[in-house]
């Protein structure tokens, strides 16, 4: 059954009739492209739907989206309503809508954290081009390569810039010797000037890509914190053990931002009901099969008897998993995890909090 999608209030103005030219295009003179018309539904839904569906896109998906809805421009109602029917929805009457950067804010805003919200509307305001998107393209050893002969400070520039699922395993394949100084520089960078990064996106756009983007960025710790989250365990333990020799301070304060799978055991026991509701079925089985006793034990204490039981049988009967599936579930969960938080639905606590609760728990 076709659900029909709750329209904001404020956008059913400017109604127009339908025996309108149904190619008309928005009012910069264009016909909506594929990434245009992902806009145009996100902003035709009210806005737990258009949540819901923006928080299960990628972080290059969300920019792209965004950079749709600051330039689409005002938009007639027959092609808002003729892209919502390619879609499959029965929207009823649809109004005229328009674009534009307060629109991008409000929907990035709802669904990241701050920082990388401010981040991701700093590449929209900056440019219209996809060099950050196109260069997390390119294979991370063929990137670690080329940023093997840039100085440390450009590759700290480069890798705050790029997604941190792909900055992680392109920090994991640099040269050993230069891990522990780049690492450093990314926890003490506080933004770049516009010449200078205008230097270095040309640079990346003639030798890699073809394309520019970008401005400053927010706290440089977090983001580095961020890229170590979505890398491999070994490349962690080298990079911070680097950042350790070079810097002891700010390997601390990496350490106190990161968030991995086991730090779900700092969820507060109030809260983790709620985190455990809103897990996808599918990869609770897959995510804890070789997760702490700690970890799994609280899982399945959150959940009612029988869903237990089901879950502990699920877990034993499961066959082994590659690592990548078993990543990947961990890391979908974790990032569930960041937005209640970030929505005040469940509550992390600091490292000193969690050991403080779990010895009073003893």
């Amino acid at each position: 059954m076709l659900l029909v999608p709750r329209l904001n209030p404020h956008k059913r103005l400017a109604m127009q009739p339908m025996n309108q030219a149904a190619h008309a295009a928005s009012d910069d003179g264009r016909a909506p492209g594929p990434i245009d018309k992902a806009a145009i539904v996100l902003m035709a839904l009210d806005d737990e739907r258009s949540h819901q569906i923006a928080s299960r896109l990628s972080e290059a998906e969300l920019r792209q989206i965004g950079r749709a809805m600051v330039t689409l421009g005002k938009t007639d109602a027959s092609v808002v309503e003729q892209t919502i029917m390619e879609f499959g929805l029965a929207l009823g009457q649809a109004g005229s809508m328009r674009g534009g950067p307060e629109n991008a804010a409000r929907l990035l805003r709802r669904v990241l954290p701050p920082a990388k919200a401010a981040q991701l509307l700093s590449d929209i305001a900056g440019s219209g081009s996809d060099l950050w998107e196109k260069l997390a393209q390119i294979q991370p050893a063929n990137l670690a390569g080329y940023l093997a002969k840039e100085s440390p400070q450009v590759v700290a520039v480069i890798l705050t810039r790029l997604p941190a699922s792909h900055a992680g395993v392109v920090f994991g394949a640099l040269p050993a010797a230069m891990i522990g100084d780049v690492a450093t520089r990314m926890v003490r960078l506080e933004g770049v000037n516009g010449p200078v990064l205008s230097d270095i996106e040309e640079a990346l756009r003639r030798d890699l890509v073809g394309d520019t983007t970008r401005t400053s960025g927010p706290d440089s710790a977090a983001l580095l914190a961020e890229v170590l989250n979505s890398a491999q365990r070994p490349t962690v333990d080298q990079i911070l053990a680097a950042l350790e020799a070079e810097d002891p301070q700010a390997a601390l304060r990496v350490r106190g931002m990161m968030f991995t799978f086991e730090d779900l055991i700092r969820v507060d026991r109030g809260t983790f009901g709620m985190l455990v509701s809103e897990c996808a079925a599918e990869k609770l089985p897959i995510a804890l099969s070789s997760a702490s006793t700690e970890l799994r034990d609280l899982f399945l204490s959150s959940m009612s008897e029988r869903a237990a039981n089901m879950l502990r049988e699920e877990i034993e009967a499961l066959p082994a998993q590659r690592k990548r599936l078993v990543d990947d579930a961990r890391s979908e969960i974790v990032a569930l995890a960041k937005r209640l938080a970030d929505e005040g639905r469940i509550f992390i606590l600091d490292r000193e909090e969690a050991a403080a609760a779990a010895a009073g728990d003893t």
